[in-house]
């Protein structure tokens, strides 16, 4: 059940050789999944746009430590189903090398028609983003929460940034992800919305125009979920590690419970200069946290870290209060310590890119064998960290 102290994570993944090229084994990789695996919940993997593609879904966690666990195991889960069928599973916003599908590569249904509407901008499309779930039941409350995050979307896409590469060179992108998503209409911060009602009413103005499929699809950096009674934020490109996915988790659900706050005495999420904005945004999956961020409410550039600060001081109380600020503390000490998963992918790739998946690919289980969800001594202590 989903409340305001819940959160849940959608990790996308691309499977590929061991050279980073890409490979559909797909649908391979489900039917072994559904075969192999004793899952409570028929959907906590999923096939994505692409047969190269797919996704996994948490169950709803209140404790990031519980959290954690989950998302080991289900990586775990994928990398003995991709041994089974030949296939790497890397985690990374872009696929390192180009892919050329075949004609009939793509799925059948929804997808079909998303391919169709969006032709070549979509053939080759196989970005992969980490989407962070946080529990807001009311939908007024929602679009309210949207609003509050709207200025530090850029710098969740900043931390998050693990994307640098496209078509087999270094496209001087720290996310290039972000980039490529910005080609589809109404790509971005989302709008500043008054009510649901309001929300629902641009939403419908696109389908309308012929831009979107229908009423659940945009490609806005936050939203309030068309599938649960949640904030969905899907600014961060797919976790490296998972003290990334973390991260993003504890992150995302400080700022949540941080608009909660301000909503519950009246006051509404900043508005700003739309333009400035989408530069915002801009600039933060051009240079991740190593180079200049824009303000959004500022107006003006500032260091990267400066924001980062921002976002941690505006959610400090917040993240307090749930428990997870000597958590916090010791993430944002890995990522100054080894970087963005950007800067990570540069790093290996120094010498190729297979030793990029070398270096990347989702390590094995740390148990065996795998079950029921549920804990394994061996994984509750690669998560001890998460309960600090």
């Amino acid at each position: 059940m989903w409340k305001t102290d819940t959160v849940g994570v959608e990790e996308e993944f691309l499977l590929v050789d061991a050279r980073g090229g890409l490979i559909a084994k797909s649908s391979a990789m489900l039917s072994w999944l559904r075969a192999n695996v004793e899952v409570t919940e028929p959907a906590r993997f999923k096939p994505e746009l692409q047969p190269v593609q797919i996704e996994t879904v948490s169950s709803v966690h209140t404790e990031m430590a519980a959290l954690c666990a989950d998302l080991t195991t289900m990586r775990g889960e994928l990398v003995a189903a991709g041994r089974a069928c030949g296939a790497v599973v890397l985690p990374v916003g872009t696929a390192p090398r180009l892919w050329d599908p075949q004609p009939d590569a793509h799925a059948d249904g929804r997808h079909a028609n998303i391919h169709d509407r969006y032709r070549e901008m979509m053939r080759v499309y196989t970005a992969c983003g980490l989407h962070v779930h946080v529990g807001v039941d009311e939908p007024d409350l929602a679009v309210g929460v949207v609003n509050h995050l709207r200025p530090w979307l850029p710098t969740l896409i900043a931390v998050g940034a693990n994307s640098p590469f496209h078509n087999g060179r270094d496209s001087g992108y720290s996310s290039w992800r972000v980039a490529e998503q910005a080609r589809f209409p109404g790509a971005g911060l989302p709008p500043f919305a008054r009510s649901a009602d309001d929300y629902d009413d641009r939403i419908a103005t696109l389908v309308d125009c012929g831009v979107l499929l229908d009423e659940h699809m945009s490609f806005w950096l936050a939203r309030p979920s068309d599938a649960y009674p949640t904030v969905e934020v899907r600014a961060a490109d797919t976790a490296a590690t998972i003290d990334d996915a973390l991260l993003q988790a504890v992150l995302v659900r400080g700022l949540v419970h941080s608009a909660l706050t301000k909503l519950a005495v009246g006051v509404e999420g900043p508005r700003f200069d739309e333009q400035v904005g989408a530069a915002a945004v801009w600039s933060a999956a051009r240079h991740g946290l190593t180079g200049p961020a824009i303000d959004p409410i500022g107006e003006g550039r500032v260091p990267a870290s400066h924001m980062l600060e921002g976002l941690i001081g505006w959610i400090a109380d917040e993240v307090e209060e749930s428990g997870d600020i000597a958590l916090l503390r010791r993430l944002l000490r890995t990522l100054n310590r080894h970087g963005t998963g950007a800067a990570r992918q540069r790093l290996a790739a120094r010498s190729g890119f297979g030793d990029l998946v070398a270096a990347l690919r989702l390590p094995g289980p740390v148990s065996q064998p795998f079950g029921k969800q549920g804990g394994s001594a061996a994984r509750d202590r690669a998560c001890d960290g998460a309960a600090v």
